[in-house]
């Protein structure tokens, strides 16, 4: 059953079991969750920071807060945990914010380094897309260095439409319509 959802329940609670077995669960985030998603993100490296904010700074705790303390009505952020020597620990997250009033809504995601290329970016992004939908957002629109051809191929392989922005020569942009 590798790769598989498990037992999706109404909480939106998804367990998923990677290829080697690893058993992933993959929820919403919560306000208590700050220490784990400041582990997280003390964890990634340069490069896979760099790749999600691009630029080489590092969240501050009040953006961490932010994060993790969401406003459920306009924004939703998945995480994915593991076990690690009996302890939950975080490994991604993908969210999205709705814009006020066109219906879109832009999404970002990241994984840690030891989780990337393993299949958790595919059924991370799959559950934030397909929650986007459920909740009325048209089109999720995002950003991603035109060099990380890790998320352009996981735009890809989810059917996001990629162009390069016309005013940055570096960035590309990824979209994809949720209304049809």
């Amino acid at each position: 059953m590798s790769g598989q959802i498990l037992n999706p329940s109404q909480q939106g609670v998804e367990a998923w079991e990677a290829a080697d077995g690893t058993a992933v669960t993959i929820r919403p985030i919560r306000a208590t969750d700050l220490a784990l998603e400041q582990e997280f993100v003390r964890g990634l490296s340069t490069l896979t920071g760099y790749q999600r904010l691009m630029s080489a700074r590092r969240p501050s705790v009040e953006e961490l807060v932010r994060f993790t303390d969401i406003d459920r009505e306009r924004e939703l952020a998945l995480i994915a945990t593991t076990a690690v020597q009996g302890r939950e620990r975080q490994i991604g997250v993908a969210r999205y914010v709705k814009e006020s009033s066109s219906g879109d809504a832009e999404f970002a995601i990241v994984l840690s380094d030891e989780w990337q290329g393993r299949g958790l970016g595919t059924r991370l992004l799959a559950s934030l897309v397909a929650a986007a939908k459920s909740d009325g957002v048209r089109r999720l629109v995002g950003t991603t260095l035109a060099d990380n051809n890790g998320m352009l191929a996981l735009g890809r392989k989810l059917g996001f439409k990629l162009a390069h922005d016309p005013r940055l020569a570096t960035i590309t942009n990824l979209t994809l319509d949720l209304a049809a």
